[in-house]
């Protein structure tokens, strides 16, 4: 779980490094560089840069760009824990009669929706024989013959991981129930927030989670009165997730 929670916080970075560099070329184009005379190796490159500044007018375009990367990469993190949670689950607790209600209980439904969904691009390293082998092996499992569930059944998800949505899936599929009662209780989400109060903790970051999502959609489904996210909005996402 750690290294895929290090991965996502390094791309978070990397992205917020990005919309620093795009400020960064948007302040060279504002400088007069007639009299830049330097002939260090680096100055070509500065000429470069400053010329295509000049002439880049889509930084709407980059901050849009930037914000849908970090939320969809937001979206594959969550779905990989939930992955990396069922294998691990896998390895815990050998006999499958001793796993948690809801993991048995979803193994089936989720398999089922995967297999309706096996030309679609993130499925098709699966194919019905593993995902009914998965499910046949959990029938009569042994030490012997270990079961093996199938991680894609439990992270599959067709809809935006808002705060809600994220509840019920875990809840649902794995059994972790209050998820957002026990982030609220985690030291630096109770520093981003800035509350003393779980309850307030939790409210906040729902709503946070809720508000970039929403923002994503419009960035997407754009209406006639759409406006791009500025840099700091861009940064306040990545930095929340």
């Amino acid at each position: 779980m750690k290294p895929v929670s290090m991965r996502f916080t390094s791309e978070m970075e990397q992205a917020i490094k990005l919309i620093e560099l795009i400020g960064s070329a948007r302040d060279l184009a504002k400088l007069d560089m007639k009299g830049y005379k330097s002939r260090h190796p680096a100055a070509d490159s500065v000429r470069t840069v400053h010329r295509a500044a000049l002439e880049f007018a889509s930084t709407p375009i980059a901050y849009d760009g930037v914000y849908l990367a970090v939320c969809a990469r937001f979206e594959l993190t969550v779905r990989e824990l939930v992955e990396r949670f069922v294998e691990l689950v896998m390895t815990d607790v050998p006999s499958h009669n001793q796993l948690p209600p809801a993991i048995k209980d979803w193994h089936p439904k989720g398999t089922a929706d995967i297999i309706l969904r096996l030309r679609e691009e993130q499925f098709r390293h699966l194919t019905v024989m593993s995902l009914v082998g998965n499910l046949a092996s959990c029938l009569n499992s042994s030490a012997s013959n270990p079961y093996k569930l199938t991680p894609e059944a439990y992270s599959y998800n067709d809809r935006n991981f808002r705060a809600s949505e994220i509840d019920g899936l875990l809840a649902e599929r794995l059994g972790l129930s209050k998820i957002w009662q026990k982030l609220a209780r985690h030291p630096s989400l109770i520093a981003w927030s800035g509350a003393s109060h779980y309850d307030t903790v939790e409210n906040l970051c729902r709503q946070e989670l809720n508000n970039c999502m929403e923002r994503r959609n419009s960035i997407i489904h754009r209406g006639r009165g759409y406006y791009t996210p500025g840099a700091s909005e861009v940064v306040e996402c990545a930095k929340f997730y």
